[in-house]
């Protein structure tokens, strides 16, 4: 038999050819089973994974639930002790209020000084404005305690003045009349009435600024002319707290006056604690420490 060399060839061709074939679907079978495999185990990390998050979830929302529970508790006390406290006669104080540039109206307040029974004598803003209008300001108000920087026709005409007001009505406070009398302020109340307690009202707008903590500073200087007991006060989320400036004239503060403890601290404050309260840095204790004294 004679053997066809063609043949021959062709068949190891074929031959090889289905060995590659063989061996490369092999690989891709193989390639495929490793493929699933990792797909499980990166399948089985992801699971693991979100079960620990689940787990970790579960117990935050517990601890939130805790949280909560504590901050109600925490809350009922101190209604209780707000409506005690407010219970107590605060001899019907007149009350001051500067709100020192900013927008917001701080009902808070408002709110804790009608719950004690006090009258808002005066509520005073003092605007946004520019340097050189807080610079005339603060000239204004240095007048006010300062008569030596006046001409004798411009002291003669504010004295008669003041002792008109002081006849009008017995131990009258000079300071809404001072007040009332400076530019760039808006005064609304009554100029001749007594005033025992100032409240000013600042969220540090421009705080750095030289001619704003200048006006800050004649405005003090004037209340504490009249000796009239003067605090200052800020919400607790404010960027620039003003307590430090403050602190250097001996003005007592409150740093979170727009929580339930907050205004728990004005209203210890307004009847004779003196200091620094409040959840920030700056403040010495969070209350009063002897606010409440059981019979």
């Amino acid at each position: 038999m004679v053997i066809n060399i063609k043949h021959f060839i062709i068949t190891i061709i074929a031959i090889f050819l289905s060995l590659g074939i063989g061996i490369f679907i092999g690989v891709i079978i193989d390639s495929q089973h490793l493929f699933i495999e990792q797909q499980k185990v990166i399948v089985s990390q992801i699971e693991e994974e979100f079960d620990g998050f689940r787990q970790k979830n579960y117990e935050l929302m517990n601890e939130l639930n805790d949280h909560k529970i504590k901050n109600n508790r925490r809350d009922r006390f101190l209604n209780a002790i707000y409506d005690k406290v407010i219970e107590e006669d605060l001899l019907d104080p007149n009350i001051i209020v500067i709100n020192m540039f900013n927008g917001d109206d701080y009902i808070e307040i408002n709110q804790a000084l009608d719950d004690i029974g006090t009258k808002r004598v005066a509520e005073v803003r003092i605007p946004r404005e520019s340097s050189e209008a807080i610079q005339a300001l603060s000239n204004n108000l240095k007048v006010g305690y300062e008569f030596e920087t006046l001409s004798n026709d411009e002291v003669h005409q504010m004295n008669r003045e003041k002792l008109i007001s002081r006849l009008i009505k017995k131990d009258c406070s000079l300071l809404p009349y001072s007040l009332r009398e400076s530019e760039h302020v808006d005064f609304r109340g009554d100029i001749y009435t007594s005033v025992d307690y100032a409240i000013i009202i600042d969220d540090g707008f421009m705080i750095n600024n030289k001619y704003y903590r200048e006006v800050r500073k004649e405005l003090v200087n004037l209340i504490k002319t009249e000796n009239i007991p003067v605090m200052v006060v800020e919400k607790s989320d404010i960027d620039s707290s003003t307590v430090p400036f403050y602190k250097e004239f001996d003005v007592s503060s409150v740093d979170n006056v727009d929580t339930s403890i907050g205004k728990l601290a004005m209203i210890m404050v307004l009847k004779g604690k003196n200091g620094h309260f409040g959840e920030k840095k700056t403040a010495d204790y969070l209350i009063p420490e002897d606010f409440l004294v059981f019979e």
